[in-house]
C-alpha cells in the first residue's frame, strides 16, 4: 500500500551459517564473562580481562591481556594439590602417591595418623572424597600435559591443627569454596577444558552438599571463608525451608533472597574469583596484592598466584 514502509526481508542462512553465528556469539558471551570473573579484586590488574585503559588522545582502549586456559587449568590444579593431600592424610595416614607429586614443595602441618571420624558411614564419605580428588589431580595434569605445575609448599595446619574435632568444618569450606572456584573458572574455558572442568565442579558441588549435611548432623562448627560463605543450618521448619537460605544459612550453599544478583540468580552457586579463592587460601582475607600464605606458604606454582 501505497505510503507504507515495506518490512525489510530478512536474508536466507544455511544451517552451518546460522551454527557458525551462535557459535561466535557464546564465544563472545563467554569473554564478557570471563572479563566479569578476572575483575574480582581492584588491583589485580594483570588478571583483568575485560577492563583497559583510555586515553584522552582519542586513540583506541587498550586491553590487557587475561590468563590463557592452561593458566587457568594450573590455578585448578594447586587447588587440586591441596585438597587431595589434605585427605590423603586424613584418610590413609600418608600422602599421595610419588607418581602425582614429582618435584613437590614441602609439605607441613599433616595430621600424624589417619583421622578418626564419628561413625563407619562418615569415614566412607572421606575416604571417597580422597579418592576423587586424588583423581582430579592426575585429570589435570593428564590434561595439561608436560606444562602442569608441580605441587607447592602446603601448611596443611594453616586453619589449626587437623584432627577429629575440626576436619569437618575445613573440609566443608574446602569443598564449598572449591565449587565456587570452578564456577568461575567455567567462564574462562572452552571445549574440552571447560568440558572438564563442569565435569570436576559437578563433583565438587556433590561432595559439598554432602559435607553441609554431616555438619549440620553433627553440630560441626560452622567457619566462613568470606561473606559469600553460607552457613550450614536447618531451618527446622517445612514452611522455613521452603523460602531457602536465610541469614542463619542453609542445606545448600546457594543465593538467598537477600543475596541473589542479577549475575546470581536466586538459588544459584556463588561463583569466586582468582582473587577471592587465593585471599581464602592465603588467611588474606579482603587483601589484594597477596602472593603467598595460609595453605601456600610459598604460593601458588604458575601464573595466577596474586590475589
Amino acid at each position: 500500500m501505497a505510503g507504507k514502509t515495506q518490512a525489510p526481508e530478512f536474508e536466507q542462512i544455511t544451517v552451518e551459517q546460522a551454527k557458525a553465528i551462535r557459535a561466535e556469539r557464546t564465544l563472545n558471551r563467554r569473554r564478557f564473562m570471563a572479563g566479569l570473573s578476572l575483575a574480582g579484586a581492584a588491583g589485580s590488574m594483570a588478571l583483568l580481562g575485560g577492563c583497559g585503559n583510555s586515553h584522552s588522545n582519542g586513540s583506541s582502549t587498550v586491553m590487557a591481556a587475561g590468563p590463557s586456559e592452561t593458566d587457568v587449568l594450573n590455578f585448578a590444579l594447586n587447588l587440586e594439590y591441596l585438597e587431595a593431600t589434605f585427605y590423603s592424610f586424613a584418610t590413609q595416614g600418608t600422602d599421595l602417591p610419588s607418581n602425582l607429586t614429582a618435584g613437590s614443595g614441602a609439605i607441613t602441618g599433616a595430621p600424624s595418623a589417619k583421622i578418626a571420624f564419628p561413625n563407619q558411614q562418615i569415614t566412607d564419605i572421606f575416604n571417597e572424597i580422597f579418592f576423587n580428588e586424588m583423581s582430579h589431580v592426575a585429570d589435570l595434569q593428564s590434561l595439561i600435559g608436560s606444562g602442569h605445575v608441580a605441587r607447592p609448599a602446603l601448611d596443611l595446619s594453616a586453619a589449626g591443627a587437623v584432627t577429629s574435632a575440626n576436619i569437618i568444618t575445613i573440609a566443608r569450606q574446602f569443598e564449598d569454596v572449591g565449587t565456587t572456584a570452578y564456577a568461575g573458572a567455567t567462564a574462562l574455558l572452552t571445549g574440552t577444558n571447560l568440558a572438564y572442568a563442569a565435569q570436576i565442579l559437578a563433583v565438587e558441588g556433590f561432595q559439598a552438599g554432602a559435607l553441609r549435611l554431616i555438619s549440620i548432623q553433627q553440630s560441626a562448627p560452622f567457619a566462613a571463608a568470606d561473606s559469600l560463605d553460607v552457613p550450614t543450618s536447618d531451618p527446622g521448619a517445612e514452611v522455613l525451608a521452603t523460602q531457602g537460605p536465610t541469614a542463619a544459612g542453609g542445606f545448600f550453599a546457594t543465593s538467598s533472597t537477600a543475596t541473589a544478583t542479577t549475575s546470581v540468580p536466586l538459588a544459584t552457586a556463588f561463583t569466586r574469583s582468582t582473587s577471592q579463592v587465593l585471599q581464602i587460601v592465603y588467611n588474606a582475607a579482603g587483601k589484594t596484592g597477596v602472593s603467598k600464605g595460609g595453605f601456600f606458604p610459598a604460593g601458588l606454582n604458575g601464573n595466577i598466584a596474586t590475589s
